[in-house]
């Protein structure tokens, strides 16, 4: 089996912070792995479908893997957004004999806002929709195994969270 921590959360919620502190975390333990943000790997802008795009990300993600695995990597450490459970299925594809965990951050509305205010040096108008967006979507839709709170936290604290919860710490 093939270790797979996939962080996710709305935007803004520190998704890409903790993916860095977690890997930092993991390097200094000598833990063999490799960190993916999946938004990394889909910044191609084309005419495509939504759902080919989602394809285009996992195939992406699928070559990776296999190049990881073949240096010595032994768990993959993810972070995007993950809109429904089923959509794990996609890293299963991507990832032979994957075992996903899936953890959520959550901060409140207010706190998200605030983070993206601060991060944008333009109008955050779109930043904020999709923020609300994704904060709302996840608490109906909880695609997650645990949920770990972000607000007033640092940041080392909550990736060391996140991996105990995934049992890649102890």
């Amino acid at each position: 089996m093939v270790p797979v921590l996939f962080v996710t959360g709305p935007i803004g919620v520190g998704k890409t912070a903790v993916l860095r502190e977690a890997d930092t975390v993991l390097v200094e333990a000598e833990a063999s792995h490799a960190t993916v943000e999946l938004e990394d790997i889909g910044r191609c802008w084309t005419q495509a479908t939504e759902s080919s795009r989602v394809s285009f990300v996992y195939q992406n993600l699928a070559a990776l893997w296999s190049n990881f695995a073949a240096v010595g990597a032994s768990r993959l450490l993810l972070s995007g957004l993950v809109e429904r459970r089923a959509d794990v299925e996609h890293v299963s594809l991507a990832v032979p004999d994957a075992l996903v965990t899936v953890v959520r951050l959550h901060a409140p509305l207010a706190v998200i806002e605030q983070r993206i205010r601060l991060r944008e040096p333009g109008p955050p108008d779109g930043e904020l929709d999709g923020a609300r967006w994704w904060t709302r979507h996840f608490e109906g839709e909880q695609p997650e195994d645990y949920v770990v709170e972000t607000d007033e936290r640092p940041v080392r604290d909550i990736a060391r969270e996140v991996l105990r919860l995934a049992g890649w710490l102890t």
